[in-house]
């Protein structure tokens, strides 16, 4: 019975990332495509997946925007008045800084540090900012301690 258990907990574990993945995809599939539904639909154009062709198109035409010198400079007088509007800001900084992090545009995740903890006990982490802001105190720095790692 023992061995039953553990085979089928083993099947469990190999199974559980690859539906929760699926379920994920599946997920983002129905968002993406529902995006532009009601605007395809109206203009007799929708079949299914078509609105992730049209979300893939837009998110690629906003990238070419942001990188035309002109268009980037109203990108970042936006970005600029978004970080000033209260809540909306916060959370928005939030949201761009851990974007950003993984872009490969900034310095973001390019240091591995070893972070000592109050134990004794040591864990590897990225720097993802050495610099001081509202955030960080003064003599500190931010470090992203990934989670399966603990």
């Amino acid at each position: 019975m023992k061995k039953f258990i553990g085979i089928f907990l083993k099947g469990l574990f190999v199974l559980t990332p690859i539906a929760i993945t699926f379920y994920i995809l599946y997920k983002m599939f129905l968002i993406t495509d529902g995006l532009f539904k009601g605007l395809l639909e109206h203009a007799g154009l929708y079949f299914p997946g078509f609105g992730v062709i049209v979300t893939l198109a837009v998110i690629f035409l906003v990238g070419l925007l942001a990188s035309n010198w002109l268009t980037n400079g109203l990108i970042n007088y936006l970005d600029k008045i978004f970080i000033k509007v209260p809540l909306f800001g916060s959370i928005y900084g939030i949201i761009k800084d851990t974007v950003n992090s993984f872009s490969g545009n900034k310095k973001g995740f390019s240091r591995l540090v070893l972070v000592d903890m109050s134990n004794g006990l040591k864990l590897l982490g990225f720097l993802t900012n050495d610099e001081e802001s509202t955030f960080i105190p003064k003599g500190y720095v931010a470090v992203y301690l990934m989670q399966s790692m603990q």
